[in-house]
């Protein structure tokens, strides 16, 4: 007959071999677990599904999203062209990115002119200069780019460009995409000298793009002026900028004309001065 000692240490015994196997079993489990996540969380049916809710929510919002009565709206939500681009194939929102970038270099200062959204100053130059001040009047722009799109690199800004002073006093790229277009011939002068005076006077440069119409055609109706060539353009940023030059795209509904305006012809890049 066993003495209570010696039951006291099998008691123990078995309660160790227990919990040795629940351990075990534990171990087993979330090693099965550990493999089985990947396929249920990152499957391929699961990120189709995801795409198709993205897509599906930026067509919501593009119809019924904002009020079609707020007519001072003028900026847009760029990651509605990011979340449909698997089924358009456009990259026409993409260019825009890629020419302004082609024009930075490790450390410059970068002045983004009626930033809206916040989009590209984010995705497409945050991490080459050594600050951006992304300027628009519109303070929803301005909240939403700061919601989605802050960053180290990135001030936001609420200001009118055409009335109001430059954050800064100088720098070396001045981007305005999208951006001209919404003003008169006479505010896109201002504006352009007062890029002239903002630039560092040996590498700026002021970069951007819009948008070419047939004569008599109008795009948007909330634009203000509209280009019809690269020549009247070009001409334009002449009289300003001692060069200047354009670089255009078609795609079936639309022609889009990128201009560079520099105080020296090799910052032009490749883009084509008025023929």
């Amino acid at each position: 007959m066993a003495s209570p000692h010696e039951e006291g240490r099998a008691s123990i015994s078995d309660e160790a071999v227990t919990r040795g196997r629940h351990a075990d079993l534990l171990r087993r489990c979330m090693g099965t677990l550990l493999r089985l996540a990947p396929r249920v969380f990152f499957n391929e049916p699961l990120v189709l599904l995801s795409e198709l809710y993205l897509r599906q929510y930026y067509t919501w919002k593009r119809r019924w999203g904002r009020d079609p009565r707020d007519k001072k709206r003028d900026w847009y939500d760029h990651r509605e062209d990011l979340y449909h681009w698997s089924k358009s194939r456009n990259p026409l929102w993409v260019e825009r990115g890629i020419f302004s970038r082609q024009v930075m270099f490790p450390g410059c200062r970068v002045l983004d002119l009626c930033c809206g959204d916040g989009f590209y100053p984010y995705y497409f130059y945050a991490e080459v200069p050594a600050y951006i001040d992304a300027v628009d009047w519109d303070y929803r722009a301005i909240k939403h780019a700061m919601r989605w799109h802050s960053h180290p690199n990135i001030s936001y800004w609420v200001k009118d460009v055409l009335e109001e002073d430059f954050p800064a006093t100088e720098y070396d790229v001045i981007c305005w995409d999208a951006g001209i277009q919404y003003f008169t011939p006479g505010e896109i002068r201002a504006i352009l000298h007062k890029s002239f005076r903002g630039l560092e006077p040996r590498k700026g440069i002021l970069t951007g793009y819009t948008i070419l119409v047939e004569e008599g055609e109008r795009y948007h109706r909330r634009h203000k002026y509209e280009f019809t060539s690269q020549q009247e353009l070009v001409g334009l940023l002449e009289g300003i900028f001692p060069f200047a030059g354009t670089l255009e795209t078609r795609y079936p509904n639309r022609r889009n004309v990128y201009f560079r305006a520099a105080f020296s012809r090799d910052r032009l890049g490749g883009f084509q001065p008025r023929g």
